[in-house]
């Protein structure tokens, strides 16, 4: 490559298929490009989702139509734990389909989540580590609270795709950071913001519906529990993204390394 770069989406004719490049990208390429994968690979990021976050978000529609959490507090328990869980399989398996979508291959529910497996105690270690830091900076001042959420942003993605140990991730991912903090911190307001306003439409369009036929609790219920489901698929793609382009214009990244990190071939 004759300059850095990070992955872009260069929408095609509908009869070829949509292809990768690695090239620096905006903060609203970052967006589109995570809005176009999930739209691309909905099947199986939806799949993903359901594998993985499945059992807790039924557990979460259960809890909600029998009395809310407090009268089931030994079952809420096992919900965060499993959500917590779920959202690291998550992470995982969708920083396998980012990366493979880049190499130009055709990513599979079963490679994903035995990448994701078999990542996940370093994907553990780095977020229950950032996450300890993170709260000891809010603890002391806001604004430095913010700035190490934002220097630890990919410290997920670089467990996942980088060996070594959870202090190895977060210091990788604060150097990585480096001078994109800001860049980091938009990305999360902007995430957010955009689930936020898919759940309230959500819910707005339930609510309408419940008003109209009347007794349709449950049917809210579930339509905001399969909103949920994306949640996670949706950040990993965002952050994945990120880190590539933080690793491309820092270091040149290509899909040779790429796939030399996947034990693949470009």
């Amino acid at each position: 490559m004759d300059q850095p770069a990070l992955a872009t989406l260069a929408r095609a004719p509908e009869s070829v298929a949509m292809t990768y490049q690695l090239r620096p990208l905006s903060v609203g390429e970052i967006l589109d490009g995570s809005l176009a994968l999930l739209r691309r690979h909905f099947a199986l990021i939806l799949g993903i989702a359901v594998v993985c976050e499945g059992l807790p978000t039924a557990m979460d529609v259960y809890m909600d139509l029998a009395g809310g959490t407090l009268r089931h507090p030994g079952l809420n328990l096992l919900d965060r734990v499993l959500t917590a869980i779920g959202s690291m399989l998550v992470t995982g398996a969708t920083v396998r389909i980012v990366s493979e979508a880049y190499l130009g291959r055709t990513p599979r529910l079963g490679d994903a989540l035995r990448f994701a497996g078999g990542r996940l105690a370093a994907i553990f270690g780095a977020n229950l580590l950032g996450g300890l830091l993170t709260f000891l900076a809010l603890i002391a001042l806001v604004i430095p609270g913010v700035v190490v959420a934002c220097g630890y942003s990919v410290a997920a993605e670089v467990a996942a795709l980088e060996s070594g140990s959870a202090g190895d991730a977060l210091r990788r991912s604060w150097d990585l950071t480096k001078g994109f903090k800001l860049k980091a911190l938009v990305l999360w307001v902007v995430s957010v913001s955009l689930i936020l306003l898919v759940f309230l439409g959500a819910g707005a369009l339930g609510g309408f519906v419940a008003a109209l036929a009347g007794g349709l609790d449950a049917l809210v219920t579930l339509l905001a529990a399969f909103v949920s489901l994306l949640i996670y698929p949706l950040i990993s793609c965002v952050f994945t993204l990120f880190y590539y382009d933080l690793r491309v214009r820092k270091e040149g990244f290509d899909l040779e390394v790429l796939s030399r990190q996947l034990g693949l071939r470009a």
